[in-house]
């Protein structure tokens, strides 16, 4: 027990959608990570599943954990490993009541705000987001955690070039974000009709 979600993959829409029926009553923040090894060198193409089998390897095995942590997050993807409705092992301060996330690289070295450093931190951005808006909690520095916050650790984890002024605006960036229903739009003639040839015309495209 404790990888329930290892083989899980979500796109940021396919994640919120994931969330609509998951209690996370037990948690209070989310607590930020970078992987540092494998760094982005180390893995070119993102991760893919069997990487977060081998982690569920080395932590069952190696770490003797009988969790980890709950997510995992590359360029365009967020990869599950362990369930979110109960707590995960991330930071030993934290575990009891913080969801942690994993991003991939190593932000003491590698660039965070640009090219595949920065979109990885977007998808993190999006994912913490999410899943603050999903527990009705504001973004701050009491819900958005570093590990290198818990006073029981001397890492630089999720790494010393990440700071947590840019990293909390960029999560409000889309923690603000409110789904848009897209409005079709009428071909050109139809838009100079009045608005009763418009609803005429628009049933007859509708058939």
């Amino acid at each position: 027990m404790g990888y329930e979600l290892v083989g899980e993959v979500w796109d940021n829409l396919g994640f919120e959608a994931y969330l609509a029926d998951v209690n996370l009553g037990w948690a209070n923040s989310v607590t930020v990570h970078h992987t540092a090894a494998p760094s982005l060198k180390q893995r070119p193409q993102g991760w893919i599943i069997q990487h977060m089998r081998n982690l569920e390897h080395y932590y069952k095995t190696v770490l003797r954990w009988s969790a980890a942590p709950h997510l995992f997050t590359d360029e365009d993807q967020i990869f599950g490993m362990s369930s979110l409705y109960k707590r995960g092992v991330h930071a030993r301060s934290f575990n009891r009541d913080s969801i942690g996330i994993e991003c991939l690289g190593n932000y003491d070295v590698e660039d965070p705000a640009t090219g595949r450093g920065l979109k990885c931190w977007h998808t993190t951005a999006e994912t913490v987001a999410t899943i603050l808006r999903k527990m009705n909690l504001p973004v701050n520095e009491t819900t958005v955690l570093f590990h290198r916050d818990d006073p029981k650790t001397n890492k630089t984890c999720p790494g010393k070039l990440v700071t947590k002024q840019w990293f909390i605006s960029l999560v409000n960036s889309y923690y603000a974000e409110t789904p848009v229903t897209p409005v079709p739009t009428l071909p050109d003639p139809v838009r100079l009709l009045t608005n009763r040839q418009k609803l005429e015309a628009i049933k007859t495209i509708l058939g």
